[in-house]
């Protein structure tokens, strides 16, 4: 009765297990082979080549650069998107069918096609005609070319992200401030804490598991970010916007460098598998207790 059971199980997970090898475990494999190879996916069979695609790419200025466009990101984005989506959630949290209507609203950007999204950010970030610029004008302020300055393209980058992402933010805020005692609240109020005291004392140590698994989602999307730079900058200008994941695109797909852009790939899976066990480091802090 054992084997059978074990033998059912098994021919039940194959498909599941076969489809996860095929399309994530095996590509994963595949790239780690090219990363040593010299290949331009058109002639000829890859040639290993052992570490020199890693010791170039570790020699590289356009690389660092890459990985210093990178840093920045995440250091702008994170903090922004999960400050504006806690207090979204906060001011979201009554019950009332208006705030209903306000939490679709707010979350609808992060269903939206970013490809879409880009394209209407493409025409609000217009030096001349943009609405952005415009808005600038009646306050009488000079228009700024927000994509074609190196000091402007990725704080502006970052900017629409962040819009498309805290209503995100805010709803899986509000699901766990709505499931915060409100004992615990009755108990501070009584005790002669003011709504601001009740929200940095209470609710904001008792969301902390959702804080800190925000924290890791976002970093990972920092470096999944490719879609809305190739559309708005194609990592221009002069490389200002160029970040890891565009630059192995760039290497690979567009200079036919396929062994070099898997190189590029090998160390972004390395670097957030080292950021996400340092990040795990923190979960001591984490309350869990609601």
């Amino acid at each position: 009765m054992k084997k059978t059971n074990n033998l059912s199980a098994f021919i039940l997970l194959f498909p599941a297990f076969f489809c996860l090898f095929l399309f994530n475990f095996y590509p994963i494999l595949r790239n780690f082979y090219l990363s040593f190879t010299s290949w331009d996916m058109v002639t000829g069979d890859p040639r290993f080549i052992g570490l020199e695609n890693y010791q170039e790419m570790f020699e590289s200025r356009d690389f660092w650069e890459s990985v210093v466009v990178t840093v920045k990101y995440t250091v702008m984005y994170v903090p922004v998107t999960m400050l504006g989506g806690f207090l979204l959630a906060v001011l979201l949290k009554s019950k009332s069918k208006l705030n209903i209507l306000y939490r679709t609203i707010f979350f609808s950007p992060y269903v939206t096609s970013m490809v879409a999204m880009s394209a209407v950010f493409l025409f609000i970030y217009h030096p001349q005609y943009g609405t952005l610029n415009t808005i600038l004008g009646y306050l009488g302020i000079e228009p700024v070319r927000w994509l074609n300055t190196k000091d402007t393209a990725l704080p502006s980058l970052v900017m629409m992200n962040c819009w498309k992402s805290i209503g995100f933010c805010a709803v899986i805020y509000l699901g766990t401030l709505l499931n915060v005692s409100d004992d615990l609240k009755e108990a501070a109020q009584i005790d002669g804490a003011n709504s601001l005291q009740t929200l940095l004392h209470i609710e904001v140590p008792l969301v902390s598991p959702t804080t800190f698994m925000l924290v890791i989602m976002l970093t990972i999307e920092c470096f999944k970010v490719f879609t809305q730079i190739n559309v708005m900058t194609q990592g221009g200008p002069d490389g200002a916007t160029t970040n890891l994941l565009t630059y192995m695109f760039s290497q690979a797909f567009e200079q036919f460098r396929v062994g070099y852009g898997g190189a590029v790939a090998i160390v972004i899976l390395v670097v957030v598998l080292v950021i996400n066990m340092i990040q795990m480091l923190f979960e001591r802090f984490v309350n869990y207790d609601i």
